[in-house]
């Protein structure tokens, strides 16, 4: 149970902390800084949730399929702003898989696919909000029957996709491109992006309420068959 707490204390406050850390101490590009230092941290959450558990090479091919389905996801649908597939599939790894893979997976598409995207200030915050929406949907639908109801899910990643992705985005934005940092400038920003964040959380909904529980049901085949982080064995 302490490891849990403390995978969860990891993603909740020691990212958030790396990243307002390296905004304010480190100049020029820290977000290379602070994106390494996100990925460290993910992975410390990791293996503290593995417990007593052995980590198999199986394991890491696993997460990299999924990193790059994420990817893929967002970027066969550069031309259409918001329509991404990502946030849909690191949430069904980490309804399959656990909420500390799913935030590695999240973590790790953002920052892979911003090398074709472009790095930034933004990537961090990226890295952030989409780790810990599927952080969050692991935790409430990993081992939960409740998983096996596609409407709850769809509901639920949809509008964590909305609120907790854009909110964190747009602060970013706001934090590195308002003229002056201040109430109205941060409002001015969420609600230019309010728009996006419902485009967002829209397409992640629907693509839920129709990849569970096919795309969920083979993720578990697959993690029982090869005994992926010890849900089962071949």
């Amino acid at each position: 149970m302490r490891k849990k707490i403390a995978s969860v204390l990891i993603i909740t406050l020691l990212i958030p902390a790396i990243i307002i850390a390296c905004m304010f101490l480190i100049k020029g590009k820290q977000y290379y800084v602070s994106s390494l230092l996100i990925v460290f941290s993910a992975l410390a959450a990791f293996f503290i949730s593995l417990e007593h558990k052995k980590l198999q090479t199986r394991d890491l091919v696993a997460i990299s399929s999924v990193v790059a389905l994420a990817v893929a996801g967002r970027a066969l649908l550069f031309m259409l702003p918001q329509v991404k597939l990502t946030c849909s599939i690191v949430i069904l790894a980490a309804m399959v898989f656990g909420p500390d893979v799913g935030f590695i997976c999240g973590a790790l598409s953002m920052l892979v696919s911003n090398m074709f995207f472009g790095q930034g200030v933004h990537t961090p915050f990226q890295m952030f909000g989409m780790g810990l929406v599927a952080f969050l949907c692991g935790l409430i639908f990993y081992k939960n029957k409740i998983g096996d109801n596609r409407f709850a899910v769809a509901i639920v990643g949809g509008i964590l996709c909305f609120a907790v992705y854009g909110f964190i985005v747009d602060t970013g934005s706001a934090i590195f491109f308002s003229s002056s940092f201040n109430s109205a400038s941060m409002l001015a920003v969420y609600a230019s992006g309010f728009k996006f964040n419902i485009v967002h959380g829209v397409t992640t909904f629907f693509v839920l309420l129709f990849a569970v529980p096919g795309i969920k049901n083979t993720f578990e085949r697959i993690a029982v068959k090869y005994g992926l982080f010890g849900e089962g064995s071949q």
